[in-house]
C-alpha cells in the first residue's frame, strides 16, 4: 500500500494474500506496489512485501515474484533472507519445476553457511520438504 505505516501495510498485505485467488485481477494490480516495497530501505517492509508476494498463490504472478525472491536471498538483512528462503518453499508448492529451473536447491545449500541461525534453520526446513521425495 502507499502508506508508510507498517501496521497498515501488514493488514493490507494480509488481506491481499487471503483474497488473491478469488480476485486475481486485483492481485495483479497490487503486484507493482509489492515490488516497490521489496526495494524499501526498511528490512521489515522488504521482508513483509516479499512474504506477501510469495503468499499470493497465483501461478500467473510467478514471473513477478522470481526477481524479488532471488534478490531477497542475497539481501543484507537476515530477516529478508530468511523470508526469501521460506518464499522458495511457497514457490515450490506453486510450481515445483521452477525450483530446479532457477537452481534454487543449490542456492539453498550455499545458504546453509549463512551467518544467521534463523536463515540456516529455514534452509534446512525448506530443503527437507523440497527434497522429501528423495529422502530429505
Amino acid at each position: 500500500s502507499a502508506t508508510n505505516d507498517l501496521v497498515r501495510k501488514k493488514l493490507v498485505y494480509l488481506y491481499m494474500s487471503n483474497y488473491a485467488e478469488s480476485h486475481s485481477d486485483l492481485a495483479l494490480l497490487a503486484i507493482n506496489t509489492l515490488q516497490k516495497d521489496t526495494n524499501d530501505e526498511d528490512p521489515a517492509i522488504r521482508g513483509l512485501a516479499l512474504r506477501s508476494m510469495c503468499s499470493l498463490r497465483l501461478a500467473s504472478l510467478v514471473e513477478y515474484i522470481e526477481k524479488p525472491l532471488m534478490k531477497g536471498l542475497e539481501d543484507k538483512s537476515w530477516y529478508v533472507r530468511k523470508t526469501a528462503v521460506m518464499g522458495c518453499l511457497k514457490l515450490f508448492h506453486l510450481m515445483p519445476g521452477l525450483i530446479q529451473e532457477l537452481n534454487l536447491i543449490d542456492r539453498l545449500y550455499e545458504m546453509l553457511r549463512d551467518r544467521h541461525s534463523q536463515v540456516v534453520c529455514n534452509c534446512l526446513v525448506v530443503l527437507d520438504e523440497i527434497l522429501a521425495g528423495e529422502g530429505g
